[in-house]
This record gives structure tokens, C-alpha cells and sequence, in this order.
């Protein structure tokens, strides 16, 4: 799409207003009905405000902010992971290489010294900076390629911030390192000429500790979750020898929860292990799940770990600030149409299966449960590698 069609008139305003409710796919079946109006450009507006509503609801303050296709939506930041971002280079000067939407550079840029928004595509760059100029936001923008803008400068930086492409030319997903664009592996000699940090952000699906050792600058890992969906990896990169830490945040619907540790304090961690589910029942958020903080946890809480496989905990006296969700037993049973009669008598139950032969549709199938209510089954293996039922309720205060 040219650019100069990109930003919709007062016709095209009008038109979003009148069908702001209406479903889409319906309206682009219909577009001839509309001669005047470019019916997919003003979709593709409508659509964008329905997912921003979602994903980064700030820029709905904004009347005259325009929206990409849905594929670059994708992969833009949220709202909730870019502000934690932004918290990582306060007071720095950053150059993000890989601007796209620009939705980092825009949060980076309330906590950043500057910030520097690079893209390469002329359509997505003329949007951003048009985003950015409504909002007035003092962020300075070129449109170039992060690659060969680094190599023919010598300007210095505290961080370069890289979110690199995760689909190949049939945009189709990649998940391995290496097939990002750009190479972020091969390129690091280059920024480390530019900067003393570089943050890479990098797909969820990524394993840790693979990608640590391809990388091998790594000096903190940050697992980012929002409402138990583990969202995005940060590495954050030093051109010198370090041990690397882990950071496991997660965002829950009010309240923050972030947990930190090294591979070392993972390895060496006392673990105690219990026969029997006590009082609580512990699960740990999938931040912490991601970031393989299994071992520490039970030191850290002073919590019993159910089995070295099964990542649930337990007490008899309630740890309070223990990051994930917390249950009171209600009683533990082998996994039998008996023990389902007496205990579930309505059927209903929320089912969790932990390192446990049978998945949740198969327990739901073969007993006849259905999903919902105030009661929660974890089908689990304890220490003495016994396979149970554990019944509980969500603890809420």
C-alpha cells in the first residue's frame, strides 16, 4: 500500500465509526457496496483498534493512530511487556534496531536518556513515526537497515535493543536462533562495537539453556509471563565473561510477581521431598516453569517438593508470597471411579495433571467430568513415585 493512502481521511473515519461493530470478514465480503472506500485499509484500521484494545490499549487515546496488518501486530510487544522493558534501560541511551510498530521505542522513551527507532520498511517506518508525532513523543527515527546503519557509524550507545523477525520468507514461523532475522548470533560482534549491552528479545519456545550457550554473553535471562502465559525471553548481552541470572517475572491481573536466581543456585539447592500432599498446595506461575526454577523453589519457601518431576509443593503451615497459586487440600486418592464417586459427586472439576501417565482429556473422558466449578483435581506422582489425586480449593485470602 502507498504510503501517502496509509492514514485514513475523514470519509474513511466516518465509515470506521458508522461499522465499528460490525463483524469484518462480513464487511470485506461486501465491499462493493462501499465504491468510495477502500474497505480492507479501513478492516485493517478496525481490526487494529480491536486488537490494541487487548495488547496495548494506550494508543487508543489517540484518535489519529493508524495500525499495520495483522502480521506485525503479532509480533509487537504488549503494553504490559514493553513497560517492563522500558524498566531495564532507565537512563539509557538505546537504539532499537528492529522498530516495527514501535511500540518498545514508544514505552523505552518515557524511561530512556533517547531512544533511536530504526526500520527498514518504508510503510511500517512512515506509520511509527506518525504514531510517534500525534502522540508527541521526542523519539528520533531513521529508516534503515539495523545492520548497515551499524556498520557505517560510529555512534555509541548504552543498549541496542534487537527484536528480530520470527518468520521466514514464506512467513512462516521459525524457532530456531539461527533463522531469525537478523542473525542475532552471528551479529553480536558487531553491536558489541556500538554498545555495552544488547537486549535481544526472543520467542518464548526458545530453550534456555541451549540458547545461552549459543549466545555466551549472556548476563540475564528475563522470562516475561502475563496471566500465566509466559509472553517473551529478554537476553541482555555483555561483551565479557559473567554468570549468568534468571529472572522469572510474571503479571497476574493485579499484582507482580518476580523471582531471580542463577543456574548454580538451581543446581545447589536443597530439596525436601513429601510422601503426601500436607495442608497447601502449591503451583508455581509459568514464568518460573520457563525459567526451570524447580529445585530452588523448595529452598527458598521452605516448601516439600511432591516428586523431582511433578513441580508442585507443599506445607502445612501457608507461605503466603509464593509465586504462582496457592490451594487448600481436601483430601488425596488413587485415581478410581470409588474415590471420584465419594469426592466429586458433581462431576464438576477444574483437572491439572503434573507428571502423570493420563492427560486431562483423558481423566475427563474416562470419568465423566465435566470443566468449572470451586474444586481443582491435580493428577500427580509423589516421591515414593505413587500416581494421586489431589483435591483442593484455591486458596483467595
Amino acid at each position: 500500500m502507498p504510503i501517502d493512502m496509509m492514514f485514513p481521511d475523514d470519509k474513511h473515519k466516518q465509515f470506521m465509526a458508522a461499522h465499528r461493530d460490525d463483524e469484518l470478514n462480513s464487511l470485506l465480503l461486501h465491499a462493493s457496496r462501499y465504491p468510495d472506500i477502500d474497505v480492507p485499509f479501513a478492516v485493517q484500521q478496525m481490526e487494529g483498534r480491536r486488537k490494541a484494545a487487548l495488547k496495548f490499549p494506550s494508543l487508543l487515546h489517540f484518535d489519529d493512530a493508524v495500525f499495520p496488518p495483522q502480521i506485525n501486530m503479532e509480533q509487537a510487544s504488549s503494553e504490559t511487556t514493553a513497560r517492563y522493558k522500558a524498566s531495564l534501560i532507565a537512563g539509557c541511551e538505546v537504539i532499537d534496531l528492529t522498530g516495527g510498530l514501535g511500540i518498545d521505542s514508544l514505552f523505552m522513551s518515557q524511561e530512556a536518556r533517547h531512544v533511536v527507532y530504526l526500520e527498514r520498511n518504508e510503510a511500517l517506518f512512515a506509520l511509527a513515526q506518525h504514531n510517534f508525532q500525534i502522540m508527541g513523543i521526542p523519539i528520533e527515527t531513521l529508516c534503515n537497515d539495523g545492520l548497515a546503519f551499524l556498520q557505517n557509524t560510529q555512534r555509541q550507545v548504552d543498549y541496542l535493543y534487537v527484536d528480530p523477525s520470527r518468520r521466514d520468507h514464506n512467513h512462516q514461523r521459525v524457532v530456531s536462533l539461527e533463522k531469525y532475522e537478523p542473525n542475532v548470533r552471528s551479529a553480536l560482534p558487531l553491536f558489541f562495537q556500538h554498545a555495552s549491552h544488547v537486549l535481544i528479545k526472543a520467542s518464548p519456545m526458545l530453550d534456555i539453556s541451549l540458547t545461552l550457550r549459543a549466545l555466551q554473553h549472556v548476563a540475564k535471562v528475563h522470562v516475561v509471563a502475563v496471566r500465566n502465559e509466559c509472553k517473551e525471553l529478554l537476553f541482555d548481552c555483555v561483551d565479557e565473561p559473567c554468570n549468568t541470572e534468571i529472572v522469572a517475572v510474571h503479571f497476574g491481573m493485579q499484582d507482580e510477581e518476580r523471582f531471580a536466581f542463577s543456574s548454580l543456585d538451581e543446581q545447589k539447592a536443597t530439596v525436601n521431598y513429601s510422601n503426601t500432599a500436607k495442608k497447601y498446595l502449591y503451583e508455581p506461575n509459568v514464568a518460573l516453569l520457563k525459567a526451570g526454577a524447580f529445585r530452588i523453589l523448595s529452598e527458598r519457601f521452605d516448601v516439600e517438593k511432591l516428586h523431582p518431576a511433578s513441580h508442585l509443593y507443599t506445607s502445612d503451615q501457608l507461605v503466603s508470597n509464593f509465586p504462582g497459586r496457592i490451594f487448600k487440600v481436601i483430601a488425596t486418592f488413587p485415581l478410581n471411579k470409588e474415590a471420584i464417586n465419594q469426592w466429586i459427586p458433581t462431576r464438576k472439576v477444574n483437572v491439572t495433571v503434573r507428571n502423570f501417565p493420563f492427560s486431562v482429556a483423558e481423566i475427563r473422558r474416562k470419568f465423566r467430568l465435566d470443566d468449572g466449578g470451586d474444586d481443582y483435581l491435580f493428577a500427580t506422582t509423589f516421591a515414593d513415585d505413587s500416581k494421586r489425586m489431589i483435591l483442593c480449593k484455591k486458596k483467595v485470602s
